[in-house]
């Protein structure tokens, strides 16, 4: 994979704090919610984690453009990993390899689904 350019990267960012902005602020009335409040942090972060950490796999390999397109194409798969991601981020003492655990599962994820929609690969290591 390659970096994401500094521009390209800050823009990315600061369109993805306008989406957890808007997650947080409905999960913010959920949560008041009895019953409902679980679901909701979980479907919050799950949406959250999976999103991220899937384009930050994915635009190391393909333009943000595509990786979005990807994403799009692939919602339920990233979706249940992200609750994969929140589930371990929610437990104790575990959560602090939720980075390093998310980064590499992501990169299988994206790997498997850019396999199965016929984009190429870079060679693995040896």
């Amino acid at each position: 994979g390659r970096e994401l350019a500094t521009l390209p990267a800050i823009g990315v960012a600061i369109k993805f704090f306008f989406v957890v902005l808007a997650v947080n602020i409905v999960a913010l009335f959920l949560l008041l919610v009895p019953g409902v409040n679980l679901v909701a942090f979980y479907a919050g972060n799950g949406y959250l984690l999976g999103r991220e950490y899937f384009e930050l796999a994915a635009m190391r390999h393909l333009a943000p453009a595509e990786a979005r397109r990807l994403r799009k194409a692939n919602r339920l798969t990233i979706f249940l990993s992200g609750l994969i991601i929140a589930a371990l981020a929610s437990v104790p003492i575990l959560n602090l390899v939720t980075p390093l655990f998310a980064t590499a599962f992501m990169v299988r994820i994206y790997k498997g689904l850019a396999r199965r929609a016929g984009l190429a690969l870079a060679p693995g290591p040896a």
